[in-house]
């Protein structure tokens, strides 16, 4: 059962792509299916057969209109995608009006889904379907792209081209329309331009870098889509005249899509742009066929345009008709030019003049700060600084070597920046340039001080390299220094200890001329008197010459324990970076070889060195207080410990022999020197022991050395051989 129901899924399933694989190939043939289509659908390549006629014809590419929509067909793009195959079709037989009928795939071409054709059969003259008629918004949307529309406006501009395509420029609802003219474009010039006409074609949104509608444009098939539906007037300079001050004010029953004509006194001209003035108000003129100067008085005639936010004329024509005086500069501030009074209707009525200074020629003074070389329009920037605000002067042409920082005088035609429309509903001024007609619009006042920001930046740039330059010679200095005075520091230190080497080898050789002076000398002088009396007594007196003999002999034993302190002493040498506890070990390891007594040693504290003098006289210290142990006590352990805290030495030696009553120890007058060795030894490196023994509890011998903080082994040793 299980199985069968296993079946049954895996067969639904099958079925289900299939359907799903046979609607997902399935052949479009409506132009509304292909247009509904997303660019992601679109780019799938869905198989395309759709029967129509030939609204366009642009050579490389038609368009087809199946009764309901049209629907762009290329054929370049198919050839390089390899959907057409064989030789390029000529396309020249399937003119406006040609029954077509198309096989391919869908593409999302470069803006609405299009149409990659594989195959085109001409199946006769078919009519022509009806154009659409958009609304102003929609021709902005996308929705009408490839769509075969009319439209009616005003044409503003005719570029004729002999061997190219003809261009119309129509203001269409407020937008520019540019018209392109496949076909023959069949009228003059002067028959279109100011004409109001209906223009059929087919609607190609303009796009920017990212497929997003920027423009409106048509590509028409020539003269039969083209209507004129009121000519304009014979002569351009006939069309309705309007003051300077008047223009897209107020005025019943006046079109302004059309020409209108005003006069008055040039105030400022260069190639394809002037100024124009009449009682004290001035308008901008864009011509391409104006050779004017300033002081003529012209009329213009052209197309009002408002995308400066101020009215101004384009496409204009101009007609001289005399010569006049340029009115006077007027002395104008930044905070009047950016802020210009408002004034009431009554003040307007009355004083047609306008309160900004649009087209005014004016004078500003100001300091120099930059000349720019001339940009790709020719024209060099000159910057200017007053009031605190920069003031852009453009200057047709190269500029004279200005010096920058001189203060200057500019004379030339104010040409406000308008914030746009769209942005601020209200009159709103965002900047403003000055258009000099010469080089002598700039006057030079006075010539830049000497203290030029350049030259200050000079001289703290020189002050900061010449710091820089002061502290890294004076950080190489220090460290010069340092590492000489530590070069210093361990010379005079090795001399240090070459001298304290030396001193300390001096007095240990005095001071062991005096041992043997007071100790071996006496002692031999007064074995040598002894035995000299026993001599002499040997025969009178037998008894007093054996005393004799004996004090003799005792006078030996005394010197040959001095001589053995002697020899120990010339014994003792420096630790050569060995280790205290080491050192100790190899020596006393030696002296219980073959015997059954045991010697540990330890320590407690950190390691570290001890000056040379110090633990030589402690190794003899120990060694004999480990001797006298061994002949003496009877010991079968001995423990050595080392403490080492911070400020001193301790060396404590405890063994567990007989022990003895230090009140009834023999001393120096019975023979035995050790135990007063070793205490004047321990006095020679500024220490101290002290003896804790009793009959049969062992010997504990405790060394103290003190240590002086803060100094090293070398001032330690020398306060020590002071003393």
């Amino acid at each position: 059962m299980k199985t069968e129901l296993r079946l049954m899924v895996l067969l639904f399933l099958v079925l289900a792509g299939s359907i799903t694989l046979t609607s997902a190939v399935e052949t479009l043939v409506d132009v509304q299916k292909i247009r509904s289509l997303s660019r992601e659908q679109a780019a799938h390549a869905i198989p395309i057969r759709l029967s129509g006629v030939v609204v366009y014809n642009g050579l490389n590419d038609l368009v087809l209109h199946d009764g309901k929509e049209s629907v762009y067909l290329d054929f370049r793009f198919s050839k390089e995608q390899g959907v057409w195959r064989g030789a390029n079709p000529n396309l020249s037989k399937f003119v406006p009006g040609t029954g077509v009928v198309v096989e391919g795939v869908t593409d999302p071409g470069g803006f609405s889904p299009m149409v990659l054709v594989s195959k085109i059969n001409n199946i006769g003259p078919k009519p022509i379907p009806p154009p659409l008629r958009p609304a102003t918004e929609k021709l902005l949307s996308s929705s009408n792209d490839s769509q075969w529309i009319e439209v009616e406006g005003i044409v503003r501009k005719v570029d004729i081209h002999p061997h190219n395509i003809d261009t119309l420029t129509l203001m269409v609802g407020g937008h520019y329309c540019y018209v392109n003219i496949e076909g023959e474009l069949g009228f003059k010039r002067e028959q279109l331009v100011d004409a109001k006409v209906r223009v059929r074609g087919v609607l190609l949104n303009i796009t920017n870098l990212r497929s997003q509608t920027a423009g409106i444009k048509l590509h028409s098939n020539g003269r039969k889509d083209i209507d004129i539906i009121k000519p304009p007037p014979s002569d351009p300079f006939l069309a309705p005249e309007m003051p300077i001050g008047m223009l897209i004010s107020y005025q019943p029953n006046v079109d302004f899509g059309h020409r209108v004509v005003s006069s008055g006194v040039v105030t400022f001209a260069i190639p394809g742009i002037f100024y124009l003035m009449e009682n004290g108000v001035s308008v901008r003129v864009e011509s391409a066929e104006a050779q004017i100067t300033a002081g003529d008085l012209v009329q213009v005639s052209g197309f009002i345009d408002a995308s400066r936010g101020l009215a101004s004329f384009r496409e204009a024509l101009v007609k001289k008709v005399g010569s006049g005086a340029t009115p006077p500069p007027v002395e104008a501030s930044i905070s009047n030019i950016l802020n210009p009074k408002t004034r009431s209707a009554e003040e307007m009525i009355a004083v047609p003049e306008h309160p900004d200074f649009d087209g005014r020629l004016i004078r500003l003074k100001g300091a120099l700060r930059r000349v720019l070389p001339p940009g790709k329009d020719g024209n060099t920037t000159v910057i200017v600084e007053s009031e605190s605000h920069l003031v852009y002067a453009l200057l047709p042409g190269n500029a004279p070597a200005w010096k920058e920082g001189a203060w200057v005088e500019l004379t030339g035609v104010c040409e406000l920046e308008i914030a746009r429309i769209d942005e601020i509903p209200w009159f709103s001024i965002k900047g403003f340039h000055v258009w000099l007609s010469s080089p002598a619009d700039l006057r030079v006042i006075s010539e830049p001080p000497w203290w030029t920001p350049q030259r200050l930046g000079m001289l703290l740039f020189g002050i900061i390299l010449i710091l820089v330059i002061a502290l890294l010679w004076g950080y190489a200095m220090r460290r010069q220094v340092a590492l000489r005075g530590a070069q210093l520091a361990a010379e005079i230190s090795a001399r240090e200890s070459v001298q304290i080497e030396y001193e300390t080898t001096l007095r240990e050789r005095q001071r062991l001329a005096h041992d043997l002076h007071d100790t071996l000398e006496q002692a031999l002088m007064g074995v040598a008197l002894q035995l000299e009396i026993a001599s002499r007594s040997q025969v009178t007196d037998p008894n007093q010459s054996a005393h004799h003999l004996t004090l003799a002999r005792q006078f030996l034993e005394r010197s040959r324990s001095e001589v053995h302190r002697t020899v120990w002493d010339l014994h003792t040498h420096g630790q050569d970076g060995r280790d205290f506890l080491d050192i100790l070990e190899e020596r006393v390891s030696s002296m219980v070889t073959g015997s059954s007594v045991t010697i540990t040693l330890s320590r407690e504290g950190d390691a570290r060195p001890i000056p040379d003098l110090i633990a030589g006289n402690m190794l003899l210290l120990a060694q004999e207080a480990i001797t006298n142990a061994l002949k003496h006590s009877g010991a079968l352990g001995i423990k050595i410990v080392l403490r080492m805290p911070p400020d001193c030495l301790e060396l404590i030696i405890e063994d567990n022999g007989c022990g003895f009553d230090s009140a009834l120890a023999p001393g120096q007058q019975d023979g035995h020197f050790g135990l007063q060795g070793m205490r004047e030894r321990a006095k020679r490196i500024g220490g101290k022991i002290e003896l804790i023994t009793s009959p049969g509890h062992g010997t504990t011998l405790r060394l103290w050395v003190p240590l002086i903080c803060g100094k090293s082994e070398l001032s330690v040793s020398k306060d020590i051989m002071n003393e």
